[in-house]
């Protein structure tokens, strides 16, 4: 179990595949479900806090080892299908069989994964600071800082507050060797690769039936670094409701808690009533 992963209690699952999954409960006193996946739990821990004073929580640490079946071509796996494949078993093996999921940037992969495949489990879908690209990227400027090792000022950069960048590196440590800097750019923005190509994933995009909300801000490097992409999918995305905050940064999980997490609640208010 990799506890060390998540602040606070963790559980493990054993799925029937064999595969041993981490994750952290809150709100158990709550009916509904919602579900979040991300690499670790530490800095997103008061946004869980929050959400779980109306919903029952569960968030799942995506992991980087074990069996897999979710493949590529070569061979090789395809983390950002397996991710979404290891949430969906664990759903079924807590008989969950309706939720809403939230993820923050890597962790928004899981839930394009089942607005593909499983979209019969979603209730709503909030896809935080990431939407899938399916067009050129802008820049990498943020990306750059990782290529040069420089780990430390691509996080910097990414936050308002500077006095959370230390819980944010020792949050970054439990990752290990498991994750190094060129898996994380690979699969961490890449919800696309869900599906097999772009134009499918554009097509699935204006097809889409579950409430979709996605929620930026300004500063947010890496919106400017995917500026068209995001753009397409706030214009595209059927029925998606979109909140961009100005002088936030990508990692407002840290700077705002309070602030996603009300978005977040606002909007699953907002997909029930009939506009």
């Amino acid at each position: 179990m990799e506890a060390n992963k998540i602040k606070g209690e963790a559980k493990a699952l054993q799925l029937d595949n064999g595969v041993e999954l981490t994750y952290c409960e809150r709100g158990r006193e709550n009916k509904e479900v919602l579900i979040t996946g991300a690499f670790y739990f530490h800095t997103v821990m008061p946004v869980i806090e929050k959400l779980a004073e109306r919903y029952h929580v569960y968030g799942i640490v995506m992991r980087f080892d074990g069996h897999t079946d979710e493949l590529n071509e070569d061979g090789t796996t395809n983390w950002t299908r397996q991710w979404g494949k290891d949430v969906y078993d664990f759903s079924q093996k807590m008989d969950i069989s309706k939720f809403h999921y939230m993820g923050k940037c890597h962790g928004t992969v899981p839930g394009w994964y089942m607005v593909k495949e499983h979209p019969e489990v979603l209730d709503t879908f909030a896809s935080l600071f990431l939407t899938p690209h399916v067009c050129e990227q802008n820049s990498a400027n943020w990306y750059k800082l990782l290529s040069g090792n420089d780990t430390t000022e691509m996080m910097r950069v990414a936050m308002r507050k500077p006095e959370g960048l230390k819980s944010k590196m020792e949050e970054m440590a439990t990752i290990g060797d498991n994750a190094s800097g060129p898996v994380l750019a690979l699969y961490a923005a890449s919800p696309e690769k869900v599906w097999p190509d772009r134009e499918s994933c554009t097509k699935a995009l204006q097809e889409i039936m579950i409430p979709i909300a996605y929620l930026f801000g300004t500063d947010d490097p890496l919106f400017e670094d995917y500026y068209d992409s995001n753009m397409y999918a706030i214009k595209n995305t059927k029925g998606a409701r979109t909140v961009i905050l100005h002088g936030e940064r990508h990692l407002m999980e840290l700077d705002c808690p309070d602030r996603v997490a009300s978005e977040v609640l606002n909007f699953i208010d907002e997909s029930r009533k009939s506009y």
